[in-house]
């Protein structure tokens, strides 16, 4: 039984949907109840009513595990039986020829049994993984300890809410060290035989594929005892992982499969994440897939490098960066999930999500150069939609917390915006709709606001330099952002473009500008503002 890696990869995720439906739920569920409770002033009231709670929690938490867990025996057994199907269908020709009788897939009673008895397995498997949920957390000594779901929510509210009744954090910082710890952890699984553990996705496509695989061994042993031949063919296809190169596409005995290609290890044929298969091969009657020669010089094919942004990539090293572009990407699409959900400031929202728009420009990009296919699904598995995309709207959220201003002088720097208010009309040069005058010069209080907002959209503070130039823009040559007094917003307008906040003025040419650095676009063109403002937005 031999089966094209796009249909094995297919399998192994069938269940990565419903598991990130189930980590989403959760995650948005402890947002929730931080962004509520955040409302409670004094540490003591919270005592009161954490019991309540934490105990709403649990049960929350119990109904959704409880909707996943319906993944039964016989959906296991459909699933299996459709793939497994048509690669049984392909060995019927090789029985004809060699004159032997050949069982319908239906009518194979012990084949059957088998996938029964897996599918049960497979079913108990995805039973075991929701019933050992948790998240990993870096302790103070830096260790990472994986802590069940219920401690995680007991542990993770009593610190947020210490940390805001306190007044040690405000609200928009507790929710963002929040947020960046699940979105860095994910709803994991444990085995707590190994003590690893592992993201719930991963571990529900490693059940998947172990049933799976036992049942293609187990057909191919009975086909190739049956056709008496001890040889089998091992597929290939492109991007495969260096150790797996220089055994795929060629024939090999039983003994061979288990030493030269490590079938029954974790790292070898049919391992983790390996999408070869093997079929029973006649020397007497099969011909080769591919010759030797034919199979060295499509290997050197792939290990031609090919360059991108400085740095050379084998098709293998460019399937890995286009994984983890990928895995950032549902990273930041569950960001800004996460901070939508919290209510978070403005700001942090919009830098979420340019940050979003230049990681998806970057893939689209790395793609098209390592003439790789996107593969967006792997991205929109989350359910989210079009989250990153289209224009931001600012909605008015009854239920989000106040939060504290701090103002110095003239100029107030919002604890959730980062938003630099207005200074006296009279003191400034302001045409409607151009913000304030380029010529005014930044004042010592007012560059450090700016720092800061360059520290909260993870910006590279060399590239920045005040009271420089002409005007707020990016020097492509130089390399570096000229910021003037045009930078700041005018709050006492009506005009779109005034009230945006600085944050967003220096994402706009940091993220918009300088992220399409040296591209065909001149500098100043409509088609690169327009770049600009939907990367940097």
């Amino acid at each position: 039984m031999r089966y094209k890696p796009n249909e094995l990869e297919r399998l192994s995720m069938t269940f990565d949907a419903p598991m990130k439906r189930l980590e989403d739920e959760i995650m948005t569920d402890i947002v929730r109840r931080i962004r509520i409770n955040s409302e409670i002033t004094r540490s003591a009231d919270w005592q009161i009513h954490r019991l309540y709670e934490l105990g709403m929690s649990k049960q929350d938490i119990e109904k959704r595990v409880q909707g996943l867990t319906g993944i039964s025996p016989q959906e296991v057994r459909s699933l299996y039986s459709q793939i497994l199907e048509k690669g049984y269908a392909e060995d019927e020709k090789i029985y004809n020829y060699k004159g032997k009788p050949y069982i319908p897939f239906e009518e194979n009673e012990q084949l059957q049994q088998l996938i029964s008895a897996t599918a049960n397995q497979t079913s108990e498997s995805m039973q075991n993984i929701t019933q050992s949920l948790g998240f990993a957390v870096k302790n103070a000594d830096g260790k990472t300890e994986f802590l069940p779901i219920a401690r995680y929510y007991q542990s993770t509210l009593d610190n947020a809410m210490l940390g805001i009744t306190s007044g040690a954090f405000d609200y928009n910082t507790v929710l963002k060290k929040t947020v960046a710890q699940l979105v860095n952890s994910g709803l994991r699984t444990i085995d707590y035989a190994s003590g690893r553990s592992n993201r719930v996705e991963v571990a529900a496509r490693r059940a998947v594929m172990t049933g799976f695989n036992q049942i293609v061994a187990k057909v191919n042993e009975e086909n190739a005892d049956k056709l008496e031949t001890e040889y089998f063919e091992v597929s290939w296809h492109g991007g495969a992982r260096p150790t797996h190169q220089v055994w795929q596409g060629r024939v090999y005995s039983k003994k061979d499969l288990e030493t030269v290609c490590g079938l029954g290890d974790v790292q070898g044929l049919c391992g983790a994440n390996c999408y070869h298969s093997y079929r029973p091969f006649d020397p007497e009657i099969d011909v080769r897939t591919y010759t030797d020669e034919q199979l060295d010089e499509m290997n050197r094919q792939e290990n031609t490098p090919v360059e991108f942004g400085g740095k050379q990539y084998t098709k293998y090293e460019a399937l890995q960066r286009q994984r983890r572009l990928e895995t950032t990407m549902r990273a930041e699409r569950q960001k800004i999930k996460l901070l939508q959900e919290g209510g978070a400031s403005e700001d942090d929202i919009i830098t979420a999500r340019a940050k979003y728009r230049v990681t998806s420009a970057e893939y689209t990009r790395f793609s098209k150069a390592m003439n790789l296919p996107q593969q967006r699904e792997r991205v929109t598995v989350d359910g989210l939609g079009n989250i990153g995309v289209g224009k931001y709207k600012v909605t008015n959220n009854i239920n989000k917390p106040n939060v504290k201003n701090s103002t110095s002088g003239s100029v107030a720097n919002s604890g959730n915006s980062g938003i630099i208010k207005s200074r006296n009309l009279s003191s400034r040069n302001l045409p409607n709709g151009l913000r304030t005058a380029p010529n005014h010069n930044l004042t010592d209080e007012e560059i450090s606001s700016l720092r800061n907002d360059i520290v909260a959209i993870k910006a590279d503070e060399n590239v920045f330099k005040f009271n420089v130039g002409r005007r707020t823009g990016y020097d492509d040559v130089l390399d570096e952002i000229r910021v003037r007094g045009d930078v700041l917003p005018d709050l006492d307008s009506n005009h779109p473009r005034d009230r945006m906040s600085s944050r967003a003025a220096l994402a706009h040419e940091y993220y918009g500008h300088r992220a399409n650095r040296g591209t065909k676009v001149p500098n100043g063109a409509w088609n690169d503002e327009f770049r600009a403002k939907l990367y940097g937005c």
